[in-house]
């Protein structure tokens, strides 16, 4: 019996360990909501004409996106930010989008 108890713990500690690791940076919710507006901003970039062929990383976390990647001109830099800054749920935008 005790060795199913531990089992059972070991089983649930590996379940909830993913939502762990973000801890010291954002709750699990945080980290729901902060994915939820990564999709969003991604989305939003894909759809916007003059960015749709750059390949660029988004990454959230408690409402900061942080923007990574390679633009052809610094216009296409500048739109990427405006267009992250009006997404819902983003507070600050990091662009650090390197112009080739």
């Amino acid at each position: 019996m005790k060795v199913i108890s531990y089992m059972m713990v070991a089983i649930v500690v590996v379940m909830f360990q993913g939502c762990f690791a973000y801890s010291s940076q954002e709750s699990a919710g945080d980290y729901v909501n902060s994915s939820i507006i990564t999709a969003n901003v991604k989305a939003r970039l894909a759809g916007t004409a003059g960015l749709e062929s750059l390949t660029l990383n988004v990454d959230t976390i408690n409402g900061t996106t942080l923007l990574s990647g390679f633009a052809q001109n610094s216009e296409q830099k500048v739109l990427a930010g405006e267009v992250a800054e009006t997404t819902k749920g983003v507070r600050k935008v990091i662009n650090t989008i390197v112009v080739q």
